[in-house]
């Protein structure tokens, strides 16, 4: 099977389950008192230290989750209830990931004022509407470092300066883009920070929230006093020690990697123009603003859903949304507001390539690829009656980045 759907899971690197394995074996909880206790202790404080290490924050500031979407609800919910006296004004993109979008649903319920800034046709926020926007009732500011559906990386930095010159707190939700970017809080300053190990190698099941620290939260979750009992129940220690070890492999290579990544990104694109008609592009080109392993688009005339299943018979997996929404048989809220027309909407997939991609993968993927379209294409009535016509009508722009 040659994987190109790296967005839902990446292989876990033999190191990382090398380092996982003698906490499996022989248990201790962080918690306990007793000798075993205590080399967990050690063992969490370590991973805490190293995952620190790779943000260039503090370890204090480091508060372990059981993934992206947990650290996501307790940077938000945790935050607006903690600061809510001092205004009750979130601004926020339409297309941030699933998990921010019904944390802030949530917070409406709850009294939150949800106000949005408008992003372009490649998915980006405008750092000058962030500005317009604020109030100063405005308390947190919400915009992902990078959209996992168009590939478009925020101009974090610019809004980072902004909310710095204001009262306002940065939240970004990192889940796309951790370990696939590197990435320093030193050099910008974003006081919430929610991420999982994923894009490092590292395994599921594991994430963590950056709190910077002087930021008031509330627990979302009720029971002991782990993580300075911001996160109650016992720690995931087998997973966060593969965490910590999956960041020790990638630290040092992320910018070769992501340069490598972003090169065959470039020659699969235009590998796939070359040969296929009426595809049109989701986010940026290849480059600097855009995720460097990730790649979208619609082909007319064959679904997203068809195209996943029949590369898949073919042994290569690619996605046709982002797997957290892939089973809702809901149409993309992203794509939707970056002016997708829905008939392009449903024809839409995403290829997101892994550090064991190799040119040999994409040239198969490339002819697989070609075949199903060409296959899927003579079955589409519509497609057959318009032979491509349609695209010169599309009010989404040129094929081609």
């Amino acid at each position: 099977m040659i994987s190109l759907d790296s967005a839902a899971a990446t292989p876990v690197h033999p190191a990382v389950l090398e380092a996982m394995l003698p906490f499996f074996q022989e248990p201790g909880n962080s918690s306990s008192l007793h000798s075993a206790g205590v080399r967990a202790r050690q063992a969490l404080e370590n991973a805490r230290e190293g995952v620190a290490s790779f943000l260039n924050v503090s370890a204090s500031e480091i508060f372990f989750t059981s993934g992206g979407t947990e650290a996501i609800n307790l940077g938000l919910k945790g935050f607006y209830e903690a600061n809510r006296k001092r205004g009750n004004r979130i601004l926020s993109s339409p297309v941030e990931s699933v998990a921010v979008l019904r944390s802030l649903d949530w917070l409406r319920g709850q009294g939150a004022e949800i106000d949005w800034v408008p992003v372009d046709r490649e998915g980006a926020v405008d750092p000058a509407a962030i500005a317009a926007a604020l109030t100063s009732e405005t308390i947190l500011v919400c915009v992902q470092w990078a959209n996992g559906e168009t590939g478009t990386i925020q101009p974090i930095p610019e809004i980072a300066q902004i909310c710095q010159e204001t009262s306002a707190t940065l939240f970004c939700d990192a889940t796309a883009s951790a370990g696939w970017l590197p990435i320093d809080l030193r050099q910008i300053s974003v006081p919430l920070f929610a991420f999982h190990f994923r894009g490092c190698g590292g395994p599921v099941g594991v994430g963590a929230l950056r709190k910077q620290e002087g930021i008031a939260l509330w627990s979302q979750l009720h029971g002991g006093s782990q993580e300075k009992g911001l996160r109650a129940g016992t720690e995931n220690l087998p997973g966060i020690v593969g965490a910590v070890k999956a960041v020790e492999l990638t630290t040092g290579t992320l910018a070769a990697s992501a340069s490598r990544l972003r090169t065959l990104s470039s020659k699969l694109w235009e590998s796939i123009h070359g040969e296929i008609p009426a595809l049109h592009w989701h986010g940026p080109p290849p480059g600097e603003q855009r995720l460097p392993h990730h790649l979208a688009w619609s082909a007319e005339g064959a679904e997203g859903e068809a195209q996943v299943l029949a590369c898949d018979l073919k042994g290569v997996a690619i996605a046709a949304g982002p797997s957290c929404i892939s089973k809702s048989l809901r149409g993309s809220h992203v794509l939707r507001e970056i002016g997708i027309p829905q008939r392009l909407a449903m024809s839409a997939v995403s290829v997101t390539l892994s550090k064991e991609t190799s040119e040999e993968n994409l040239h198969s993927f490339c002819q697989i690829y070609t075949g199903v379209i060409e296959r899927l294409r003579a079955m589409s009535p519509a497609w057959q009656l318009g032979k491509g016509r349609l695209s010169s009508q599309s009010s989404v722009g040129e094929a081609s980045p």
